[in-house]
Parts: structure tokens; C-alpha cells; sequence
């Protein structure tokens, strides 16, 4: 890209074509069509997290293999959307490839419900929507009467909603399949992105359901094992593999094969584990790749900040970043960054806004304290070991299993794998089930992701009982024996989250174990201000009652566990009064109290002290 040319970064990155018609930055990945296509695996699945680009991909592989309806096996549309990229420079892999192939692509990620019921009619949804695609075929002189009735029942939705219509339903990828063989002459290949959100979906809502029907004794949490079964149906077009020339499917988490793919052969997977260097870039940005798109947009000054945030993923050989962070960033910030007026104080977290782990929800009241340790681990910045369960499926999830849930967040990108840790042979073994393994925090975006989830479980529970409520009350009424009787017992009963990988000051947790308390309460208070300036400075918490007539201003404070902590809340106090916090309130007539407070933690001890400032 040359200096004068800045291209536009994509709306919808998922989407190949419409990238290219906007005429998009593109990383390209191109190289990969010859990698998968000429592998002799009939059947390949990809996991990665989301957000890291598997659908982009798989629109990709549609736009350059797809069949020309209008003009088939002509390549002009392929030589339109590729033109420039660098598997046009293989022209004997284009002329065997390119245009060449009937595709069958669909998506599974709207498959999703708080029933089974709902979910089906979603499903449905997507395979009339699928079949659209197919519909010119209904003129072809090549399909028989019963090729175009099947066709014609599967384009309609409120048919296939029936479950009386199921086996339509589910036999819908062999009737277009059938239809595009008889139509060209050639098998297709079948594209599916996301398959594995029906299951999680499915899984997370019997979790849920077996929390709010416990009680019922009809009641049985039975989501999951529908959509396993009806999942099973419509992948069973894999087991005859003469029908199809290749299948590509995408997702988040490996289901174990005995599962889902029962009797489906010559099935690989790849995953965010596996020691295959053909494939360790395939998905997400490199290192290298990630240097020169924010050098094409003259933001690689900000190199070492965004590798800091974004990068520490390592998939076997490779560094990897997630794009969607990297895309947002440089969308963000390229024009501040030309005018001159940018100032990076924090780059921004991209990845927790835009991705829903709801599998992991069902973890959080049965964590041990073995694992709060591990989570404390993992926030210090050092590696913890876990046995990777090879057989892990979503329905497994509901026995709440430590390394299950540590698999989980492996696989959903919270944690990455520490290659230097972990003995890389016995993991390729794939006679070997539950391998001891070493993670890690891969960096400080997914920190504060890390840090977010930890103190929404602690929310929910000081939720309970109005205890947040109670708290800043108390704090409003200088009753700081409540407070203190209060903040010590829940301070030990929940991980600590330091932020220590950031070398920010410890009294960062603090505050947030604080902030976390009155988020739960914010509506009562009349106004809430974290990092408030006022007067010469800016107390750490400061808020009002409803009426505004009571304040309360704290000071934070961390020590070394054996410090005197009560003079040290002392000395917090005076940093009050030093620092004038309460000043713009003193003469305000409506206020008529304030307390300031300075409390100091060490380890998971608390001293709260107290005085009244009017």
C-alpha cells in the first residue's frame, strides 16, 4: 500500500466480498485456499476463539471455489474479488480450483434459543434461507420432479418449523447436495461456520433451567441432548463422503467425536493445540502481519503498546493477535493519530464487548479454592497447569469440572497455552487423554476480561441480602464498624485480583473490589463518581445519598501483608484533608455531612479508619 493510499477498514469483516467491493484493507490469507484444498483430509475442522476471523475465511473459500449460477465454471467474478491477492499467482492450483465448485455454506450461530422449541424454528429459519440460494435450480432441466418437490418443501420455513417435517430438516444438506451434482456434474464442497453454538447455546440454557425447575419433579434438562441428536441428523451427509468433495467446519470448542461425529472418517481437527505449522497462522494475524498493517496506516510507533494488549496468543509457531482488536484499534485511532491529536493513555478493550462465553457463566459458583489460587496465579502473570480433557463435550459442562472449565477458557481465548512449559510430545500424542498441560493470561485486554468475570460472580453475591446497599450506607452514617465487620469477611472469601501484570499499583484491585460493591448499588445513590477530581486531586471513590444531603469521599491504600494498616488508613485520611477533596462541598448548604474514609488493605486483611469533615 502506497503512502497516498489509505484504504478503508471494513464494517462487516466477516463478509469477503463485501470487503472487497468496499475496497477494504485485507490481510491476506489466500495462500491457505491451496493448503486446505489440496490436503487429502476429506473433512477438516477449525476451532479458534471468536472474533479471530473463521468467518472471514469461510466466505473466502466461498467467493474464490463457487460456481457462477449465471455464467458457470466462467471465473470473472473470481478474478474480480482476488485480483491482487497471491493465490492468483498460482495459476495452475486457480485453474483446477477457482470457479470451479458448487458451495454449500451456512452459518449456525443464530441456532440459538432459551428452548429447544425456539432454537428448532431458528434452525429452520437458516436452512429456508439456505436453500434460497439454490432456488434457481427449481427451472433446471437436469433435477427430476422429486429433486424439485424436496427443494421446494425445504425453501419453506413454516414446513420445516413442523417437527413432523424434521427429516427434511435435517436431510437438507443432502437434497441440495444431490440438486448441485445433478446440476454440474461435480460434488460439492460444504462450508459450516460456527457449528458448535446450537450446543453451547443448548448447554448453557439446561444449566440455567436446572437452576429455576430444580424443584419440579417432571423437570428435565434434556435441551442439550435434543440438539445433539437433531446436530447428528444433519451432519450425517459427513459419513457418506462420496457425496461431498470436502467440508470445512469452523467453532469455538472441539466436541469430542463419539458425540457428534460418530462414524464420520478421515475427520482432522485443528485447534489452538495442535503442532501443525501449515495451519498456525490460518486464523488470526501474525505477528508479522499485525506490524505491517499498522505500519500501512503509520500507527507502528504505537507497535509496542498494541503488542502489550492484543498479542500473546501463541498457536504452536506462531504469535498470534486477535483482529478484531487490531481492526478496531487502528479504526479508532488512525485519524487522531494524523491530526496529531492522539493521546494513548489506555488502548481501549475490544474483545470483552464483542463476545459471549456463556458456557463459562455456569462455572462460577462452583470454583474451589484450589482454583481461586489458580486465578490468583494467573493474574500475577505466571502459568498454571490443568489436565486438558481430549473428550470434553458441552454436556459435560453441567458436572462443573475444574478442568473442564480451565479447557473452556482455553479454548474461548481467555488463556493461551505455555508452550515452554508444557512437554509438546506428549501433547501431539493422540493416544494420550487428559495430558497435564501448562496456560497462561495471554495479555492485558484479556486481563481485564479476566479480572470483569471474577467481579461479576463477587456482584452477584454481594447482591444478596442488599449487603452493597447496606455497606454504603453505613459508610454515609460513619459507621465504620459495620463497615469494617462487612468489607473483611468478603474480602477473604473472593479471589484477589491484582494488577500486577500491568505494574500499576496494587491499590488498582482495590478499587475495583470497592468499585465492584457500589456498581450494585448505584441506583440508590444520588450521585457516584470513581476518580473524581475534586478539590487539588481525585479521591478514589467519592458519592452522595439519594438526597444528596450525606458523602461519602475514600482514599485507597495498599501495604505489604505485616504492615500497620490502621496507621496507614490514618495517613489516608490526612491525604484528604491535604489534598482538599471535600473543599467544592464545604459551602454547599444541602450537604450537610461528609465522612472521609481511609482504608487500607494488605493481602486480604482491611483496616477502614473514619472522620467527619462536616
Amino acid at each position: 500500500m502506497s503512502d497516498n493510499e489509505i484504504l478503508p477498514l471494513p464494517d462487516n469483516p466477516g463478509c469477503y466480498e463485501e470487503l472487497k467491493d468496499g475496497n477494504c484493507y485485507f490481510v491476506d490469507k489466500t495462500e491457505y485456499l491451496k493448503t486446505v484444498f489440496t490436503s487429502s483430509t476429506k473433512v477438516q475442522l477449525f476451532t479458534r476463539p471468536r472474533r479471530f476471523g473463521k468467518t472471514l475465511l469461510m466466505t473466502m473459500f466461498e467467493s474464490f471455489l463457487k460456481i457462477n449460477p449465471d455464467k458457470p465454471f466462467n471465473t470473472s467474478l473470481q478474478q474480480k474479488y482476488f485480483q491482487g491477492t497471491k493465490i492468483l499467482e498460482d495459476k495452475e492450483f486457480c485453474s483446477k480450483f477457482m470457479g470451479q465448485y458448487p458451495v454449500i455454506d451456512i452459518s449456525l450461530k443464530d441456532v440459538t434459543g432459551k428452548t429447544f422449541e425456539i432454537a428448532y424454528k431458528n434452525f429452520a429459519k437458516e436452512i429456508s434461507k439456505l436453500a434460497e440460494k439454490y432456488r434457481y435450480l427449481l427451472n433446471s432441466p437436469k433435477l427430476d420432479e422429486e429433486d424439485k418437490d424436496k427443494l421446494s418443501k425445504i425453501l419453506k420455513v413454516e414446513f420445516l418449523r413442523e417437527f413432523e417435517n424434521s427429516d427434511y430438516l435435517t436431510g437438507s444438506l443432502s437434497i441440495i447436495a444431490t440438486a448441485l451434482y445433478k446440476e454440474y456434474g461435480k460434488y460439492p464442497v460444504l462450508l459450516i461456520d460456527e457449528y458448535d453454538v446450537p450446543l453451547a447455546n443448548a448447554s448453557y440454557h439446561d444449566i440455567q433451567n436446572t437452576k429455576l425447575y430444580r424443584d419440579e419433579k417432571d423437570f428435565k434438562a434434556d435441551f442439550h441432548y435434543n440438539m445433539v441428536d437433531l446436530m447428528k441428523s444433519f451432519l450425517g451427509i459427513l459419513k457418506d463422503q462420496k457425496t461431498l468433495t470436502k467440508v470445512i467446519i469452523t467453532g469455538c470448542l472441539k466436541v469430542a467425536k463419539n458425540s457428534l461425529f460418530t462414524g464420520v472418517n478421515n475427520l482432522k481437527v485443528n485447534t489452538v493445540l495442535s503442532e501443525n505449522e501449515d495451519y498456525t497462522g490460518i486464523i488470526g494475524f501474525t505477528k508479522e502481519e499485525t506490524y505491517k498493517f499498522l505500519k500501512d496506516y503509520k500507527m507502528d510507533n504505537f507497535a509496542q503498546k498494541v503488542k502489550e494488549h492484543y498479542d500473546g496468543y501463541k498457536f504452536y509457531d506462531k504469535e498470534i493477535f486477535c483482529p478484531w482488536d487490531i481492526v478496531s484499534f487502528i479504526s479508532d485511532y488512525y485519524k487522531k493519530n494524523l491530526k496529531g491529536t492522539l493521546k494513548l493513555n489506555r488502548l481501549e478493550n475490544y474483545w470483552e464487548g464483542t463476545t459471549s462465553d456463556k458456557s463459562l457463566s455456569g462455572y462460577l459458583g462452583y470454583l474451589t479454592d484450589n482454583d481461586n489460587q489458580k486465578m490468583q496465579d494467573l493474574v500475577d502473570g505466571k502459568s498454571i497447569s490443568f489436565k486438558l480433557n481430549e473428550s470434553m463435550n458441552y454436556d459435560t459442562l453441567s458436572e462443573h469440572n475444574s478442568d473442564d472449565f480451565w479447557s473452556l477458557l482455553l479454548h474461548t481465548g481467555y488463556l493461551t497455552l505455555d508452550w515452554e512449559k508444557t512437554d509438546e510430545a506428549e501433547l501431539s500424542k493422540d493416544s494420550k487423554t487428559n495430558k497435564e498441560i501448562f496456560a497462561r493470561i495471554p495479555n492485558l485486554e484479556i486481563l481485564e476480561c479476566f479480572e470483569n468475570n471474577i467481579k461479576e460472580r463477587f456482584g452477584n453475591v454481594v447482591k444478596e441480602d442488599n449487603l452493597a446497599l447496606n455497606i454504603s450506607n453505613a459508610l454515609l452514617e460513619g459507621n465504620v464498624d459495620f463497615v469494617q465487620n462487612k468489607l473483611g469477611p468478603l474480602l477473604r472469601s473472593f479471589v484477589s485480583i491484582r494488577d500486577t501484570a500491568t505494574r500499576a499499583p496494587h491499590e488498582n484491585y482495590y478499587h475495583g473490589f470497592l468499585n465492584g460493591i457500589f456498581t450494585n448499588c448505584k441506583d440508590n445513590l444520588g450521585e457516584y463518581h470513581s476518580n473524581y477530581e475534586s478539590g487539588d486531586g481525585y479521591p478514589d471513590i467519592f458519592f452522595k445519598d439519594s438526597d444528596c444531603r450525606k458523602v461519602a469521599i475514600i482514599e485507597i491504600k495498599s501495604a505489604p501483608i505485616g504492615s500497620d494498616i490502621e496507621t496507614l488508613s490514618e495517613k489516608a485520611i490526612s491525604q484528604i484533608e491535604d489534598k482538599k477533596y471535600a473543599e467544592p462541598l464545604m459551602s454547599n448548604k444541602t450537604v450537610k455531612s461528609i465522612y472521609g474514609y481511609g482504608i487500607t488493605f494488605a493481602g486480604k486483611s482491611c483496616a477502614v479508619s473514619v472522620k467527619k469533615l462536616k
